[in-house]
């Protein structure tokens, strides 16, 4: 055998036993519900000193894909020079090398989540058991533009107060060009009863803006992002922020 062919035989050898990995015959087919809450939003001020309160905070959630890889956090989280804190405030946690490996299940449903309605049950995932790492979260823009969504994947409606008292009515939304992959979700699943809770951490998504970059209000007086400002990169790199999404393995059925 040529060394092209020993090459060629080393690489399918892999591949098949990376499949095996994550779906060997010890692994059996299962299925868990899939829901979607939001922390509570603090009285707290963000980074730029504005405190927030919400009137309503949508999201369009689907697929969600799990998958056997663990996530490695930066050790360092701020580099010595970032761009970013330029126009979107301080650094964050972020993701370090990570490589999804296997896939262990999928809920391929996309919903329209009320963040402030409570826990909300997306569907089932179909799944194995086995080791589980992480998963990757897709932020769906839908098609519908006159739902309450408008036509993007998240809106957030809201007053901020600064420290002098002044105020911004706002109503903004964003869109993401890819999922946000590389979510922290650590658990051995075998069989047991239990379900998958993705709890969004609404401070994540608003503690970066500054709500003084916001212009262009309508005839009612509330305020916008525009495309190149600070609030709107602000709010972009908060949804995508990995850390923003808890993921927990709660015990026993649906309540």
């Amino acid at each position: 055998m040529n060394r092209g062919r020993m090459l060629k035989s080393a690489v399918a050898m892999a591949a098949a036993s990376s499949l095996s990995f994550g779906c060997g015959s010890e692994a059996e087919r299962r299925a868990f519900p899939v829901e979607v809450t939001a922390a509570t939003l603090s009285q707290e001020p963000n980074e730029r000193g504005w405190r927030i309160v919400l009137d309503s905070a949508h999201v369009s959630v689907g697929p969600v894909r799990f998958f056997e890889g663990r996530v490695l956090l930066s050790s360092r989280a701020t580099p010595r020079f970032d761009w970013y804190s330029l126009i979107g405030g301080t650094a964050h946690a972020h993701p370090g090398h990570y490589v999804p490996g296997d896939a262990l299940g999928e809920l391929l449903e996309t919903h329209t989540v009320d963040l402030l309605g409570g826990v909300s049950v997306m569907g089932t995932a179909s799944a194995v058991t086995g080791e589980y790492g992480s998963l990757e979260l897709t932020l769906a823009t839908p098609t519908d533009a006159q739902g309450v969504l408008k036509g993007h994947a998240v809106r957030v409606v809201g007053t901020a107060t600064n420290p002098d008292g002044g105020q911004v009515r706002f109503d903004v939304d964003a869109d993401l060009p890819k999922p946000v992959a590389g979510v922290r979700f650590e658990k051995s699943l075998g069989t047991e009863m239990g379900r998958v809770r993705i709890s969004v951490d609404l401070r994540k998504w608003m503690d970066r803006i500054d709500f003084a970059t916001a212009t262009d209000p309508d005839a009612d007086g509330v305020y916008t992002f525009p495309a190149d400002s600070q609030a709107r990169n602000a709010l972009l790199r908060g949804v995508e922020d990995t850390t923003a999404y808890v993921v927990t393995w709660e015990e026993g059925a649906v309540q």
